[in-house]
């Protein structure tokens, strides 16, 4: 079993990457292999309710406990249960002193009943002598999920809060077919976006998403509640309004099997969380095992086009010592780059003209080539009864690739030569003696290659304190960062003519950030109100540095034939001048109160104050409340305001790229630094914080026959809005002074952008989620899941509306789907388990580039996947299954990008390479 894992490895690569994994999986596959009952997890279970402890027990060994419900009325838990344990060690702690017992089963099901009553799920065998125990043939106790988020108050469950939140389990997110996170999140949260932007630089690697049609950086991303840094890379080159110039955390960093669960909260959380929290906060947990782990494969291919893609992870929890963990996961991934193109007319004229060297395809819009070595590891151990000692982090190294648009070398099939072929008045002259044809070297024309090298780092360590009543307290240091490193190949620098290399490191971008906090929370025992008061107070201090590395000399060069195209092509290298590093700091206070007033009525009030050294200071308030109406309704809602202070790479990213312009040429397009002179040129003014305001308000109701529905609406105000300006076309006058001022290439820029805030914006929508569970009597199981979600944006002010074009504006408001929703439905049939799952995606509208015509209507579509699992053994899992299997493709581009081989809509937002088939193998330890 063990070689059927790595044999595939051996035979699609071998590197230094497989080196390191092997041994990895080696290891796990040599511990030795125990049941859960028998295998040590990492408990932390507070005093108070006994059921809510049951249910972390269950979630932390991962198996299913069922019950009546009656039987948890009043029982609490009198002390902290803290160290590693055995499935029955801790349930012996637990029930101590109370009138249950357990019975677990061979499956490791757990049964828990009272001591003086027959188990109400014992079945009499047909022999009818011993008991036996079918838990799945019985309706079993749901348990409420316990959040981490959205509150600093312990033992809330997802229908306890009083702002919507989502938990997705490890085995939802395999559920999908994907390997990367952010396809995942995409298929499973319907307010969730995600496109593959190929041909776009840097956003080709970390894809741009939206929440409620709000950016990345309108999104907080958390790991063990502790924040993590930005991704390096700024959105310059997403061609979308929404997302343009946004500069948030990479989602698709940390090993898929490290994850515990993930949970989402869908709301504002400024005044908890600061900066960044506008329209939602994501909290990936890693898992805390002290023993066992898992092994799983996943191979997979595109149904056209290629793309064949290998997956292996391992996970793996180690004791340090009775009262600590150590767990590690690790993940490789390997895709091939998919060809997703069309018949460029041009090259094809020259193939047919007999032209050597015409590049096959010659334009391709497919995913890009990926490799990726991801790793986590989390741990944690009691230093005394009072204190914990606990650290995480993740490291990971990928490289992934994409083709920019091909350049023509001669004219035809409609199209003129690119200018880098382009004769030159300087050519044979003192400045460059010899003569320079770019068709020596491509004779056919050229595609450039266009790479990122990336590196993701992050450790937090921290101690906290617990007196086990009433005081808790928690200071911890974070420390993350992230470097791009771009390479640049198959392409030249066309004014050093002969003396160019064809192969460039254009420079780096390096996102680093630090933190220190200190946080304490207070159980206050009062008779005011129906429960204690949870107070919480806390500071920190926060900086992050961007760091703008330069490339190599060539990469920017201004040559001889300075009237041709300067610096490498297709992908300007950053010049001395641009590059450097900048920082900022911040500091900030919070203080949160939260109680249940009245039995069914909860409050909770959250203050931040925030003081930037660049952008001055900030406050943020949350006041949320819940109100039972009974044992199966209640309503929730919350007010909010929140703020984002611009990011160091929005103050000092730059870029100079080729941009398409409406007749089908290449135009140089430059992003300019805030501050510099060439941005005042055209105006531009300091930045300042984008803030916010949010109202959202809901119903949740849970019923005893296993319907959960929560229905939620929402409202976000932004103003000051921060983005990447609409390109604006320069005059002769502002391209000499860019070039007197020996701004590169500033005698040939043809538009240019630079970061402003113009705009204030309104998002509305509603969330829908609906889950029913049904528990046959012949050991089946059906759950089916429908979530939906409407959301719509629009310009506020008048003014906003005078700063772009009429296709950028349908962009905002259009270019994101209203409507989206996924119904899946899951059938557990004893080792079988089926997912299909149909997600929708509502119409939009693409911006357009031909004049007259501002954008292109995008209809709806539906896209299936399916998955089917048998657990061969209680340790071994085979699925199989296909995502998106009608084979939906993007919509087509306007008829310009036809002659180009650029047919689809590189810009779709469910991917742009079709339907996709797999296989995998899950081995647990």
């Amino acid at each position: 079993m063990f070689n059927f894992i790595l044999f595939p490895m051996v035979a699609i690569r071998s590197n230094k990457f497989f080196l390191t994994f092997s041994v990895i999986l080696a290891c796990g596959v040599l511990s030795c292999v125990v049941q859960a009952s028998d295998r040590k997890f990492h408990f932390r279970l507070m005093p108070g309710s006994l059921e809510k402890n049951i249910f972390m027990v269950a979630k932390t060994a991962n198996v299913q406990i069922f019950f009546f419900p009656e039987i948890m009325v009043d029982k609490t838990v009198p002390q902290e249960i803290y160290g590693n344990y055995t499935l029955e060690s801790v349930l012996d702690h637990l029930l101590a002193g109370s009138d249950l017992v357990y019975i677990m089963n061979a499956d490791d099901t757990v049964i828990l009943k009272e001591k003086t009553v027959a188990s109400p799920f014992a079945v009499q065998p047909e022999n009818g002598t011993d008991e036996s125990i079918i838990a799945k043939s019985f309706p079993p106790r749901r348990f409420d999920e316990i959040i981490t988020i959205g509150t600093r108050r312990s033992g809330r469950t997802i229908t306890d809060s009083a702002i919507p939140i989502d938990i997705l389990q490890p085995d939802m997110v395999t559920e999908t077919g994907y390997v990367d996170m952010t396809d995942a999140f995409r298929t499973l949260i319907p307010s969730f976006n995600a496109k593959r932007l190929s041909l776009n630089d840097g956003a080709s690697f970390v894809r741009p998403i939206t929440m409620r049609s709000s950016p990345a950086d309108h999104v907080l991303l958390l790991m063990n509640g502790k924040r993590r840094h930005r991704s390096a890379t700024v959105m310059i080159g997403t061609g979308h309004a929404t997302t343009s110039g946004s500069q948030g955390s990479d989602f698709n960093v940390i090993p898929l099997i490290a994850i515990k669960d993930i949970e989402i909260l869908r709301d504002g959380a400024s005044a908890l969380y600061g900066s960044d929290a506008i329209a939602g906060v994501v909290n990936m947990a890693l898992k805390d095992t002290a023993e066992g782990g898992e092994v799983a494969t996943h191979i997979g291919q595109y149904y056209q086009g290629g793309g064949l893609t290998f997956d292996t992870q391992a996970n793996m929890g180690v004791p340090v010592s009775d009262a600590g963990f150590l767990n590690l996961s690790v993940q490789y991934t390997r895709q091939e780059q998919t060809r997703s193109s069309d018949i460029h007319a041009g090259a094809q004229a020259l193939r047919e003209a007999g032209v050597s060297g015409v590049p096959w395809p010659a334009t391709n819009i497919g995913e890009p080539s990926y490799e990726a070595l991801k790793t986590a590891w989390n741990g944690g151990v009691r230093l005394g009864d009072q204190f914990s000692l606990y650290f995480f982090g993740n490291y990971m190294r990928s490289e992934s690739a994409i083709n920019f648009f091909y350049r023509q070398s001669l004219a035809g099939g409609g199209l003129g030569a690119h200018a880098a072929y382009a004769k030159s008045q300087y050519d044979g002259t003192a400045a460059h003696p010899e003569a320079f044809d770019l068709k020596t070297i491509y004779p056919g024309g050229f595609t450039p290659r266009f790479s990122g090298l990336q590196t993701d780092f992050s450790q937090v360590a921290g101690l906290k304190f617990d007196n086990g009543t009433s005081i808790q307290g928690d200071v911890s240091f974070r420390w993350g960062e992230n470097k791009v490193k771009y390479h640049l190949w198959n392409t030249i620098n066309p004014s050093m003519g002969s003396m160019s290399p064809t192969s460039f490191m254009p420079g780096s971008l390096h996102q680093r950030e630090y933190q220190i906090e200190a946080g304490v929370l207070y159980n206050l025992a009062q008779t005011v109100f129906f429960s204690d008061v949870t107070l919480s107070a806390g500071t920190s201090y926060r900086h992050e540095s961007y760091r703008i590395g330069e490339g190599d000399p060539a990469s920017y060069a201004i040559g001889p034939l300075r009237d041709l195209p300067v610096g490498s092509n297709g992908f300007q290298g950053y010049s001395p001048d641009i590059a450097g590093t900048f920082g900022t700091g911040s500091y900030s206070m919070y203080l949160d109160f939260e109680t249940d007033v009245t039995e069914g009525w909860s409050v909770a009030i959250a203050g931040r104050y925030e003081d930037y050294n660049v952008f001055g200071d900030n406050f943020s308030y949350r006041l949320t409340s819940r109100l039972e109406l009974n044992n199966s309704l209640a309503l929730r809602g919350a007010i909010s305001s929140g703020f984002r202070a611009p990011a160091v790479g929005q103050l000092f990213g730059t870029s100079q790229t080729s941009q398409m312009n409406l007749q089908g040429d290449f135009i140089l397009d430059a992003v300019l630094v805030l501050g510099s002179e060439a941005a005042r040129i055209f105006g531009a003014v300091p930045l300042k914080p984008e803030t916010s305001f949010n109202l959202s308000g809901g119903i949740v109701a849970q019923f005893d026959n296993g319907l959960t529905f929560t229905l939620d609406f929402y409202q976000i105000d932004v103003d000051d809005r921060l983005l990447l300006l609409d390109t604006i076309p320069t005059t002769a006058d502002q391209r000499e002074q860019l070039a007197a001022i020996g701004y590169p290439n500033g005698q040939d820029i043809q538009e240019v952008r630079f970061f402003q805030n113009k705009l204030d914006t309104r998002v509305r929508g509603a969330d829908m989620v609906t889950t029913y569970e049904v528990f046959w009597q012949n050991a089946h199981a059906t759950e089916i899941s429908f979530s939906l979600n409407y959301n719509q944006q629009i310009l506020r002010t008048e003014a906003a509306r005078q700063v772009f074009s009429e296709s950028k504006k349908y962009e905002f408001e259009e270019g994101i789907p209203h409507w989206n929703g996924n119904l899946s439905l899951t059938h557990q049939a004893g080792p079988v388990r089926l997912v299909t799952r149909a997600t929708y995606y509502g119409g939009w509208k693409r911006r357009g580039v031909v004049e007259g015509a501002p954008f292109l209507v995008r209809k709806p579509a539906v896209l299936l996947d399916f998955q089917a699992l048998y657990a061969l053994t209680d340790r071994m899992d085979i699925y199989m299954g296909g995502r998106n299997m009608l084979n939906k493709r993007p919509p087509l581009r306007e008829a310009l990008y036809d002659k180009h081989g650029v047919r689809s809509d590189n810009h779709s937002v469910y991917g742009v390479s079709g339907g996709y088939y797999y296989i995998g193998l899950n081995y647990f330890f």
